[in-house]
């Protein structure tokens, strides 16, 4: 009650104590903003890379726009620019950083693949639900023949599947044969 009285007869002292609380509270958002300069002048050179816009399929046209970002925080294979007539490779989501494994100038189903693997249609009416990027296993007659695959394109009742290249001899006999199963690995 007494301060009450005392701020009431003085009304500088109370303007002096508010004022004296916001410069307060500026002199600690102003030491926020120079540690938060700090941080970023630390992580050193920055680099233009693209990212992507926006969540993308396998086989969609890469989305893109260009970002600086710190050198420390960036792929080696991260790219600079986007060559002429490539599709993404595997799915990219929004801000992601695109890379040379993300993208494929390659046309048609080969171009979902991994340059170790080779491609294998499947005609297999168990696997209707196939969406690209499911990792499968492919079998025949309860054998394994494939141990890892996985689905890069889709068209009509084809599967086409990504396998290891040693496995894609057994794998292209037993799709011919119509014997090829696909396993869906989760």
């Amino acid at each position: 009650m007494l301060i009450r009285v005392f701020l009431a007869r003085h009304r500088w002292v109370y303007w002096l104590v508010a004022f004296a609380l916001a410069g307060a509270v500026g002199l600690m958002v102003h030491a926020e903003l120079r540690n938060v300069d700090a941080a970023r002048a630390a992580w050193g050179e920055t680099t233009s890379v693209l990212v992507a816009d926006d969540d993308r399929a396998a086989g969609d046209l890469p989305s893109v726009e260009r970002r600086d970002l710190p050198k420390a925080l960036v792929p080696t294979a991260a790219l600079q620019s986007l060559p002429a007539g490539t599709t993404l490779r595997q799915r990219v989501t929004a801000g992601e950083v695109l890379t040379s494994t993300d993208i494929t100038a390659a046309a048609g189903p080969v171009g979902g693949a991994t340059i170790e693997s080779v491609v294998v249609g499947i005609i297999d009416p168990l696997a209707r639900g196939a969406v690209v990027g499911s990792r499968v296993r492919i079998s025949s007659e309860g054998i394994v023949l494939a141990e890892s695959g996985e689905v890069v394109s889709l068209a009509d009742e084809i599967v086409f599947v990504a396998v290891d290249s040693a496995d894609a001899p057994m794998v292209a006999a037993a799709a011919q044969a119509s014997l090829a199963s696909i396993l869906f690995v989760p």
